[in-house]
Order: structure tokens, then C-alpha cells, then sequence
């Protein structure tokens, strides 16, 4: 009788053992912890600038094309709940009209570097998943001038400037696979004003162009997978 009693006592401690680690491995973990990566995309409609400098100090009323936007973010979740992650991407669009300029489809692009919180909210029995957010940091904002005169001076080609850039999102997500969404949301995105130096050759000063910063407005269709 004493060899089953042992045998018991033995199981008994293996199970309180493996529970433990489990409940260990569960304060270290929560429930939906872990790495994650997000992609989107979709059109972005930019609001009317400005340019604020072209040579010298101008105030022409910019008005854009709808463009595009492309994000990609990889982050870690603490729980089902938050997350912090950090996003780049591509936001694209072309000018339409500058007041008083010729624009011959001069683009203005941005690559945001931001570090996002991003707070869900998940629907008990649904695999609805609502989501709100944020992020700050900067942004390469790239101007591309195609000829874009004022009838005297022109500008050619690309330039960039590194500015301050901020954004705040939300949407919902819809669990396709028990750690992979599908979804859709809103972002608006910003930045502060730019300056594009354009050399004038031989040796004379830059051509600095200046516009009012970015405010852009995204549908994005997003996939996330967490790890």
C-alpha cells in the first residue's frame, strides 16, 4: 500500500509544480503579452497649406490631391489592453494648385519615425477589438519640384528637411485567427513647417522653399500579427 501512496504524493507534486510555473509564467506574461507588427493602407486627403518662402518670404494658399499612405510598426503589447510600438511608412500626395505658381505635379511626401501607445479594448465573445491611439516623434518630409516656378525662378528635383511630427488614430480590428486582426481605422497625421535648400549654382545661396506643415487625414486597412 505504501508504493501507491508514494506514487500519489509524487504526481500530486509534479501537477502543484507545473501549476506554479504556469501561474509564474502568467504573472510574467499576461494574456495577450508579447511582440506584435502592424502594416496599412490607404488614401490620405491632405488640408490646404501653405507656402510660406520661395526665395523670399511668400503666402500662397496650397491646396493637394488625394495621396496615399503606407505604414508599418513593429511593438510589444504589456497585455490585451496596451501596447507600445515604433512606426514608419510613406505618405504621399501631389500638389494641385499653388496660388500665383505653376506646381507640374511637384509632390510632397513624408516618412514618419514615431513611437506610438496604443490602448484596445476587446469585446468579450466577439472578435471585435476597438482601438485607440497615438504617437510622437519626426519626419523626412521630401519635396520633389517639377519646374515649380513663380514665372522668374524654379526649383528641379528633390530636397528634404527632418521636421517634428505628431499623430492620434483609432479604429477597429477584427480577429480572423487567434493572433492575427484585420481592420480598419482612422489616422490624422502632422508635422511643423518645412524648408527645402536648393543650391544655386556656381557659388551663390541656397533657394530656400518653405510650406506650412502637413495635415493629413488616412482610411487604413490594416493586418496585425502578434507573436
Amino acid at each position: 500500500m505504501r508504493k501507491p501512496t508514494v506514487a500519489v504524493i509524487i504526481l500530486s507534486s509534479v501537477c502543484f509544480s507545473a501549476s506554479l510555473a504556469k501561474a509564474q509564467y502568467d504573472w510574467y506574461f499576461p494574456p495577450g503579452a508579447g511582440p506584435y507588427f502592424r502594416a496599412g493602407v490607404g488614401p490620405t486627403i491632405f488640408q490646404d497649406g501653405t507656402l510660406q518662402q520661395f526665395g523670399t518670404a511668400v503666402n500662397a494658399p496650397v491646396s493637394y490631391d488625394t495621396g496615399v499612405a503606407v505604414s508599418g510598426a513593429f511593438g510589444y503589447a504589456f497585455n490585451k489592453y496596451a501596447g507600445l510600438d515604433f512606426e514608419s511608412g510613406y505618405i504621399w500626395g501631389r500638389i494641385n494648385n499653388v496660388q500665383g505658381f505653376e506646381s507640374n505635379g511637384s509632390t510632397l511626401a513624408n516618412v514618419p519615425l514615431l513611437v506610438n501607445a496604443t490602448f484596445s479594448l476587446p469585446i468579450p465573445h466577439t472578435p471585435i477589438v476597438p482601438y485607440i491611439g497615438g504617437g510622437v516623434g519626426g519626419s523626412v518630409s521630401i519635396f520633389d519640384g517639377h519646374n515649380f516656378n513663380d514665372g522668374t525662378d524654379f526649383v528641379q528635383g528633390e530636397e528634404s528637411d527632418t521636421v517634428f511630427a505628431y499623430q492620434a488614430f483609432a479604429g477597429v480590428r477584427f480577429k480572423i485567427a487567434p493572433n492575427v486582426t484585420v481592420g480598419v481605422g482612422y489616422k490624422y497625421f502632422a508635422t511643423s513647417g518645412t524648408s527645402f535648400s536648393y543650391p544655386t549654382p556656381p557659388f551663390g545661396p541656397n533657394f530656400n522653399v518653405g510650406f506650412s506643415g502637413i495635415q493629413s487625414h488616412s482610411i487604413l486597412f490594416t493586418l496585425q500579427a502578434n507573436f
